[in-house]
């Protein structure tokens, strides 16, 4: 059990404020009106915690060519700073890796 939570949380990213993040990937299909995948996304789950204004959640997706893809109904306008912050960080965690 445990060395699965350790798994669970082991990806981390800190933004410029020095907010902590944890996230998994996982991956996503997205499927049309008639159920139909049109496609295979990959699924970011963030989560922080201990933050002021209780827990934070958020799943992004991207694409295989590297785009971002927005679902609206996952995104808050409240939030679009943090999931821009979010999205930078992991690109740019990215090309630091290759």
């Amino acid at each position: 059990m445990r060395d699965a939570l350790k798994n669970l949380f082991s990806n981390q990213i800190i933004l410029e404020d020095n907010s902590q993040f944890y996230y998994t990937i996982k991956p996503y299909e997205l499927t049309n009106a008639l159920d139909n995948v049109i496609a295979v996304l990959q699924e970011y789950a963030f989560t922080k915690e201990g933050d002021d204004n209780g827990q934070f959640s958020c799943k992004l997706y991207k694409t295989k060519e590297g785009n971002w893809y927005d679902k609206e109904e996952e995104k808050p306008a409240a939030n679009n700073n943090i999931l821009r912050a979010l999205k930078l960080a992991i690109d740019n965690d990215g090309k630091v890796k290759v």
